[in-house]
């Protein structure tokens, strides 16, 4: 349950609290931690963010891996400063959960997966980054929208092992295969 209680410096300092715990995250990504996590709702959200933005607290930059979120050093020095001020409950889910969602959103922004409507049906683009570069990259397009959403939804668990296939069916000969005879000469 979200608290409708909190005061407007509460939730500024929630969603700059759990973006430092987080690290760079996209907005859907910063929104699904304080929503699944009860910290706050996502009109509260954009409301708050929109504020941040504006007064310097926080901005956006452009990776790879899509337009993430950041705190500037001005925001990094209100956690520092204020970010104990948090009530005990919700310092409690800020710890108890961005540990594994920190681990989880760098799997995403490592498996970046999104589609678009077209004429032809949804085209579904799947790709795979490692250190900062992007080594595959697959296109598809789904029939549906549904399709399309669970193709990307699908994509972070299951990418490493097609990844793994794709590299085995197109790179070097199986080793069981025997070489091939060479004829005698004449």
């Amino acid at each position: 349950m979200f608290d409708a209680q909190s005061t407007q410096e509460e939730e500024r300092l929630i969603v700059l609290s759990a973006l430092s715990r987080l690290g760079g995250c996209t907005q859907e990504q910063l929104l699904r931690f304080l929503a699944e996590t009860g910290l706050m709702n996502a009109f509260q959200f954009y409301l708050t963010l929109g504020g941040l933005r504006e007064d310097g607290f926080v901005r956006e930059s452009h990776q790879l891996e899509g337009t993430l979120l950041i705190l500037t050093p001005q925001g990094r020095q209100s956690v520092e400063l204020f970010g104990t001020r948090l009530r005990a409950s919700v310092l409690e889910k800020l710890q108890a959960n961005s540990a594994a969602w920190r681990t989880r959103l760098r799997d995403e922004r490592q498996m970046p997966a999104d589609w678009q409507e077209t004429d032809n049906g949804f085209v579904v683009t799947l790709r795979a980054l490692e250190s900062g570069a992007e080594i595959f990259r697959l296109t598809l397009t789904a029939a549906t929208k549904a399709q399309a959403k669970r193709f990307c939804e699908r994509w972070p668990d299951r990418a490493p092992v097609l990844y793994q296939t794709i590299m085995e069916q197109l790179g070097e000969a199986e080793p069981d295969a025997a070489p091939p005879a060479e004829e005698p000469n004449a």
